[in-house]
């Protein structure tokens, strides 16, 4: 329980940054675990969509053909949604990203965290925290 209030404060804080959430993920993102795995993650602006970020995530393994994982970054009433998408192209749930220290986590809760060139994004919610991204900036190609 400790630590799970730690890492609620620790997102918190890191992500009360003056730069809104599309901002702070735009470009190119990736995570090296050891040789056999590397994970990607590309958020650029949606083509149909104005003011709406589209987010893919590519892990690669050592065999097999890479797991893709699509996501939107959006604006709503509450500030911005982090939704993940499926082969369709539906959004299967959203999370409110989180905005500061107020708010329920009811529902869950999304946290961006980015500072220098390190991205950390993470749902935290009626479970254990789920992170979805943690890796380093990276070139677009």
């Amino acid at each position: 329980m400790k630590r799970l209030l730690a890492c609620l404060a620790l997102s918190a804080c890191a992500t009360t940054q003056a730069s809104p959430p599309p901002e702070r993920v735009a470009g190119c993102w990736i995570a090296r675990t050891g040789t056999a795995s590397t994970t990607t993650m590309r958020w650029l602006p949606d083509r149909e969509r104005p003011g709406v970020l589209r987010g893919d995530k590519l892990e690669y393994r050592a065999s097999g053909d890479p797991i893709s994982t699509r996501y939107t970054l959006e604006p709503n009433e509450s500030g911005h949604a982090l939704c993940a998408l499926d082969n369709a192209n539906h959004a299967t749930a959203c999370w409110v990203v989180a905005q500061g220290e107020d708010g329920s986590l009811e529902g869950g809760r999304a946290f961006i965290d980015a500072y220098a060139d390190r991205l950390r994004i993470s749902i935290v919610g009626d479970g254990a925290e789920r992170t979805i991204f943690q890796g380093r900036r990276d070139g677009c190609d």
